[in-house]
């Protein structure tokens, strides 16, 4: 998962000012979740979430498609270490 989150990195940084997303196809998808799993886009969203990324396409069978969170969405999916207080 640590090599695709860096490619998917790379590609938005290379592509970033044309883009601003990075398409991953369904076969390079399947390598980490495979087609018949349960659950798929949420795994996929949660590996976005965990990643600094924003799942903002999916289609089963041909990609799923990423932007870079922005730093407010970075800050509210954040967990707070213990014994501080969330943001309001």
């Amino acid at each position: 998962m640590k090599i695709l989150a860096g490619l998917i990195r790379r590609q938005l940084q290379l592509e970033s000012n044309e883009y601003g997303h990075c398409a991953v196809y369904e076969n390079e998808l399947q390598r980490l979740w495979p087609i018949n799993e349960e659950n798929r886009k949420a795994k996929i969203e949660k590996f976005a979430n965990e990643n600094g990324f924003r799942l903002i396409y999916y289609k089963a069978g041909l990609c799923a498609m990423f932007e870079e969170q922005s730093s407010k969405e970075t800050q509210k999916s954040a967990k707070p270490l213990s014994g501080e207080s969330q943001p309001t």
